[in-house]
């Protein structure tokens, strides 16, 4: 049943009331200082040796996670490490942009760039210093985005 327009006014006005008579009240101090201080016992650090095993507990939890993780990083490393290393030893081609559509007018772009771009991308240059450079072919399409990287030494 929907309440009438009348009753809607009504209700208005009694809601009104009821924010005015309440904006007149005020709490006692000695109440509003026992609901501060209830409010302070429910919500303290709590202390004892209920803290002490909440402490040891995170510890624990943060301890294996850690060894977690790394136990995961090691076999990922070992998992990926034959495809790294025969990357290294031969050309290798990354697919970085779109498939090339067939009839796309492409360029080939030859540059050298530093060891260090090709580990931002993935791909570990053979042996070499560092700071040593590489030459890559860049396929580019029409666009002007490259559709594939050519690594060779």
């Amino acid at each position: 049943m929907t309440p009438t327009r009348h009753e809607n006014c009504r209700l208005a006005e009694a809601l009104e009331k009821l924010r005015r008579d309440e904006a007149r009240l005020e709490t006692p101090p000695h109440i509003e200082a026992a609901v501060l201080a209830a409010w302070d016992r429910a919500h303290a650090e709590t202390t004892g040796p209920r803290r002490v095993w909440r402490n040891l507990a995170a510890a624990a939890a943060a301890v294996t996670i850690a060894i977690g993780l790394t136990q995961l990083g090691r076999q990922l490393e070992r998992l990926t490490r034959p495809a790294v290393q025969q990357a290294a030893n031969s050309r290798t081609l990354l697919l970085v942009g779109e498939p090339i559509l067939q009839g796309e007018p492409v360029r080939m772009v030859r540059m050298r760039v530093p060891a260090s771009t090709l580990t931002s991308l993935g791909v570990r240059p053979m042996a070499g210093t560092p700071g040593e450079h590489i030459d890559v072919d860049v396929i580019v399409g029409e666009d002007g985005v490259a559709r594939a990287i050519r690594v060779g030494r």
